[in-house]
């Protein structure tokens, strides 16, 4: 029992001023991207080269080019999104990254495809408490956001599921939504020939009798 405390009495600190060290490297972008792959290339450098272009081409490229108010520096950083929100969230985040760190430094790592797990709500809501009521042009009459039902549900889709953060695939009048992509998540609660079945977002192939 003795150990036990003493060794806690050492891990508690240095978990806290790793923690106050790691908050503040992750400022800077290029601490993000400061890992390198085989032959030399920065890790992200694709996604990366998209959030900083100055045409988004990108919902993250979006938000590159916008700006934090309480912030002398105001641009957006990557770490603003990738932090996570609410304590569990930025522990799980922060030790996702230590992993990571542990897997470069045994030369065991690999350029990940995505996150581990989806941003929750409440990182977008931070910045984005309401949304607009109004569908975007060409989608459907009445708007996600619209919906009682949805604000409500429980196992409704994460906003990063719809509109989609990193692919460029999106359509930016509809807020980087890409109908495929928005298509399938529906059908997770409205079932084809279910009591909430809806018309497909996604156009008839021609020759089709059925949407897709």
């Amino acid at each position: 029992m003795r150990w036990i405390v003493v060794a806690a009495a050492c891990l508690l600190p240095a978990g806290v001023v790793a923690w106050g060290l790691s908050d503040r490297v992750e400022q800077d972008n290029d601490f993000c991207n400061s890992c390198h792959l085989s032959g030399e290339t920065p890790l992200h450098i694709e996604v990366r080269n998209d959030f900083d272009r100055t045409i988004p081409v990108s919902l993250a490229g979006v938000h590159g080019r916008g700006w934090v108010e309480e912030r002398e520096d105001s641009a957006f950083r990557c770490i603003d999104c990738h932090a996570g929100s609410g304590v569990l969230e930025r522990t799980r985040v922060k030790l996702l990254s230590a992993r990571d760190g542990l897997r470069y430094i045994a030369a065991a790592f690999e350029e990940p495809h995505g996150m581990s797990f989806e941003l929750s709500p409440p990182t977008c809501l931070a910045c984005h408490p309401t949304f607009r009521r109004s569908a975007a042009p060409g989608w459907t009459v009445e708007a996600y956001h619209g919906l009682a039902a949805h604000d409500d549900a429980a196992d409704a889709p994460r906003c990063v599921a719809c509109h989609t953060v990193h692919e460029t695939d999106g359509d930016a009048i509809a807020y980087y939504m890409a109908r495929p992509r928005v298509d399938q998540q529906c059908r997770g609660c409205h079932v084809e020939g279910g009591e909430m079945e809806i018309p497909s977002l996604v156009p008839s192939e021609p020759g089709s009798e059925t949407p897709r």
